[in-house]
This record gives C-alpha cells, structure tokens and sequence, in this order.
C-alpha cells in the first residue's frame, strides 16, 4: 500500500532538475467507500490547487487492460494534475490547510508519477 511519499521519495523528488511544468500522474485505488471521500478531498483541495498555479488537466476511470498483464485489478481513477513546477507541488503539500486527510481517508492504493513534457515527433 502506498499512500504517502515516503522522505526519501520527497528527497528524491526535490532533488530532481527543474524542468518546467510537471504533469502528475495519479493512479488511485479507493477503499471501499472511498471514492465520496475522494470527491471531499478533491473539493477541499481544488482552491489550494489554483491558488499554487496547478490545475486538473483531464481525470479518467480505467475500462481495462489493452497491454500488461490483466491479472492485476484495475485502478479506480487516474488524474493528471499539471503544476507549473516542481515547488507548486511542494507548496500544495506544505500548505497549513492542505487536506491530506481526506485523501488517506478514501485511498487504498495509489502511484504518483511526476512528469515532464517530451516530444515524440
């Protein structure tokens, strides 16, 4: 189970070059009754979004599995949440009203994988 970063994992990410926005990616498995608990944390945690210069780029449930294994059950949700850099990110965590609770509170599981942009063509 992985809810939290762990301190080295914060290390690690604050330690990794500033290259512009970051696009995370989050993968989320809810508890039981934990999706009305998420949509709480996702209300609470909107303005604080704004307020560091984030937004909610595009949030998506899984319908299943095209390539990799398909033993393994699908995430409940999947969020990508674009920060104009690495420090908004740290600011949204350090904020005195940032709701983490709420999000403990629904989540069973979760990924969050930071990203950078990469042109392909």
């Amino acid at each position: 189970m992985h809810i939290n970063p762990t301190t080295e994992q914060q290390q690690q990410f604050m330690e990794m070059p500033d290259l512009g926005p970051v696009f995370m990616i989050n993968m989320l498995k809810f508890k039981t009754d934990g999706l009305p608990k998420y949509q709480a944390y996702m209300k609470a945690v909107a303005p604080l979004i704004a307020e560091v210069g984030a937004e909610l780029v595009w949030s998506g449930q899984p319908l299943g599995v095209l390539i990799g294994p398909t033993d393994e059950t699908l995430w409940n949700a999947v969020l990508i949440v674009k920060y104009p850099n690495k420090m908004a990110l740290a600011q949204l965590g350090g904020h005195p009203d940032y709701p983490g609770h709420l999000r403990t509170d629904a989540l069973a599981d979760s990924r969050l994988i930071a990203t950078t942009e990469l042109s392909l063509l």
